[in-house]
């Protein structure tokens, strides 16, 4: 039997300075005999959701999902003040990405990336 896990698009997202905002992926796997595909169980994995820099070399911000579900949803919610402090007036647009990883077994997956851009 084999099985993939399925490809991770590239989602774009716009963040707004001041508001509260849930970012995260999902990781379903594909079974290429069958063609079937279902969700992974993340509730015993941990999740991280990583904003970087354009170039993606500096994480310049960086949080623990607080959801992570058994239909294979890692989700962080980022609060309101976040992006308050002034360095953020400089940092408009860069990359970002979440995995998942399991605390047993070491994997770790990407569920989640793309390129963010901050508004007011």
């Amino acid at each position: 039997m084999a099985v993939t896990g399925t490809k991770v698009g590239r989602l774009d997202i716009r963040l707004v300075r001041g508001d509260t905002q849930r970012v995260g992926g999902r990781w379903r796997k594909h079974n290429l005999t069958t063609s079937q595909i279902t969700p992974v169980d993340l509730t015993g994995w941990a999740g991280t959701l990583e904003l970087r820099s354009p170039d993606g070399s500096e994480i310049w911000y960086e949080q623990a999902c607080q959801t992570m579900t058994d239909d294979g949803y890692a989700l962080a919610d980022i609060p309101a003040t976040a992006f308050a402090d002034d360095v953020w007036a400089t940092r408009r647009t860069g990359q970002w990405k979440v995995f998942v990883k399991n605390g047993l077994t070491g994997e770790r997956r990407t569920v989640g990336w793309g390129y963010w851009t901050l508004s007011e």
